[in-house]
């Protein structure tokens, strides 16, 4: 139990409390700050998501009420980072942040291979550090400055300041406080600071931000945000049709908002991904982009829209469990026609989601009952009422109550759920692991890829949840190493033109006549030219292929002259509609094949008198 632990300040990061604790006990190094804390020494120390809270409360006196749970929710970064994620993934990296390392988290989360990455260096606002030193004697780091896309401070508006403590530090081991030595009073402003179109925008952005830091929207699942943004552009007078949006309507909008800030954060407006935000949502935005569109929704009023097949809203919300059961709160739906029927998503934001079918008298369609429903079940069989009374009291069938027990594994008074029946089955790891290793002791000579194409399911599994253990015991991988090969390119110039040349020549022979065209010549080659692509190192060959290609007047001259001949050789008159019809000329043609022609009739006059 530590006798001491410095006193949480408003705003401040967990990071921060922890460099300020080893500052204060004077700790000769970060591993004694670091056995002090966690009781091990291999505990890295992050800015955003701190990993091993667990070991870190119970050292922390009882008294101060400091959970695990409240340690990771109010001080660290994950609020933001899981506010757009299914409440699945949000349970799981609430458990590896506080049972374990954070590794799995950010890859779980996405964080690892996002374009948007975190600040180079831990950030501050002058302002802010100043009423710091004031009103507690010294500073610390506030969560809200260390998020990616943040660039002034939600309070003041004031351009935040690089400090001198860089997140990817060379001791990961190490957790460096505030001070007045890597934060300077006087920090220089970047040339957007005296601009208020960009710093208004940026705050904006920062006030988005910080607040999904207390207070992150309703856990929602992925499809559910595709069909609300897709729904709300719609009705901001981006759609196509009835369901369609205009997606060239769309980005041009967006980057006209963002347009003074676009070179300020890079990675979180560039690319195609607003158009892809009205889409279904397969996997997870970046919290960021989240924050963008919904001020661009915001900026722009929705337009009146003719009324839905439901009428106009707010619908109800048949929730039993929420005190707004009844009332008219749903504002949004997604409807889609199925044949001749026309059928309404209708999702609250307590996460209760129903169907409803046009012209039906039916009773919703429950597809989702919302969190709700599984803390009531947790609660109600605590107090050890049997299966119809908690579904009497629920207001729901009590195969629903029994499915749900089964799945949160609760320890009920009634008959659990047949095993036949459960969704979740929990498979035997021994046996995977066993037939994976067996398949690659009879296959020793094959790769990975070969491996999981002949056990894919075992595969699967393994990857997705024993993946440290696939690792060890898969063959390495084998990395090929192309021969560094440098073209010739002056050689391979005069090689190519000298083979246009002879294409070029070879199409000129062809009866009837075919156009000498850069496809053309490709078909010959049997190979794609591609010679736009290298016009400075086949100055040669863009030479000829300029000489070679045949203008539309040029081959159609060419093919009159084949055509006279051909109805010479067949001893038929050479009249100028002859000429036209055999060699394919249209009706008009420009002057000088007109001409040309002409001067065909003119010789076949003068040859008949």
């Amino acid at each position: 139990m530590l006798a001491y632990f410095p006193e949480i300040y408003p705003e401040e990061l967990l990071y921060s409390a922890l460099a300020r604790y080893h500052r204060h006990v004077c700790s000769r190094s970060p591993k004694h700050t670091l056995y002090d804390l966690f009781g091990e020494t291999g505990v890295r120390a992050t800015v955003g998501l701190q990993s091993h809270v667990a070991a870190l409360s119970q050292r922390i006196p009882a008294d101060r009420g400091l959970s695990p749970e409240r340690l990771t929710k109010d001080f660290t970064l994950y609020r933001y980072y899981t506010a757009f994620e299914p409440k699945s993934v949000g349970q799981f990296a609430l458990a590896s942040l506080v049972d374990g390392p954070a590794d799995a988290v950010h890859v779980r989360l996405g964080i690892a291979a996002s374009a948007i990455s975190a600040p180079a260096y831990l950030r501050y606002c002058p302002i802010c550090f100043g009423e710091m030193l004031s009103r507690y004697g010294e500073g610390y780091w506030r969560r809200s400055h260390q998020l990616p896309g943040v660039l002034v401070c939600p309070d003041h508006g004031e351009a935040l300041a690089d400090s001198a403590v860089s997140q990817g530090a060379s001791n990961q081991h190490e957790f460096i406080a505030a001070d007045q030595k890597n934060c300077s009073p006087v920090a220089a402003l970047p040339s957007w600071a005296s601009s208020p179109r960009q710093v208004t925008l940026l705050q904006e952005i920062a006030k988005r931000s910080a607040a999904l830091l207390d207070h992150p929207p309703v856990r929602s699942r992925f499809c559910d945000w595709g069909a609300y943004y897709r729904s709300a552009v719609i009705d901001r007078g981006f759609g196509k049709g009835k369901e369609n949006v205009a997606q060239n309507l769309l980005r041009e909008a967006f980057l006209s908002l963002f347009e003074p800030v676009i070179d300020l954060i890079p990675g979180g407006l560039g690319g195609d991904w607003p158009m892809a935000m009205v889409r279904k949502h397969r996997k997870a935005f970046h919290p960021l982009r989240h924050v963008l569109f919904q001020i661009f929704l915001d900026k722009r009023s929705p337009q009146r829209r003719p009324a839905t097949p439901f009428g106009k809203g707010p619908w109800p919300c048949f929730n039993h469990l929420a005190d707004h059961y009844g009332q008219d709160v749903i504002h949004e739906i997604a409807v889609r026609h199925e044949q001749n029927r026309v059928i309404g998503r209708f999702s609250c934001a307590c996460g209760f989601v129903y169907s409803r079918e046009v012209g039906s008298r039916s009773s919703p369609r429950i597809l989702d009952f919302g969190p709700l429903l599984d803390d009531q079940i947790r609660q109600k069989v605590a107090e050890g009422l049997g299966l119809r009374a908690v579904a009497r009291y629920l207001a729901i069938d009590p195969g629903t109550v029994r499915l749900h027990a089964s799945r949160r594994g609760l320890n009920v008074p009634w008959k659990p759920l047949a095993a036949r029946h459960s969704r979740t089955l929990v498979p035997d790891r021994d046996a995977i692991r066993t037939r994976w290793l067996d398949m690659r002791q009879n296959h020793a000579d094959l790769s990975r890829r070969r491996l999981a194409l002949l056990l894919p399911k075992e595969h699967a599994w393994l990857y997705c949840h024993d993946r440290e253990w696939l690792e060890q015991h898969s063959p390495m991988a084998l990395h090929k190493k192309w021969p560094d090969q440098r073209v010739d390119w002056e050689t391979l110039d005069r090689s190519m033109a000298a083979q246009l040349r002879k294409a070029a020549r070879e199409i000129t022979r062809e009866v009837p006549p075919q156009r000498v065209t850069q496809a053309a010549l490709e078909r010959k080659l049997g190979r794609p030219l591609r010679m736009s692509e290298r016009q400075v190192k086949l100055p040669k060959s863009i030479g000829v292929l300029g000489e070679v290609m045949e203008t539309t007047d040029a081959f159609r001259l060419r093919r009159i002259v084949w055509a006279t001949a051909e109805l010479h050789r067949q001893a038929l008159p050479v009249r100028s509609w002859r000429v036209r019809r055999l060699a394919g000329l249209p009706s008009i043609a420009s002057p000088s094949v007109e001409t040309a022609l002409a001067a065909l009739e003119i010789m076949a006059g003068s040859s008949e008198v």
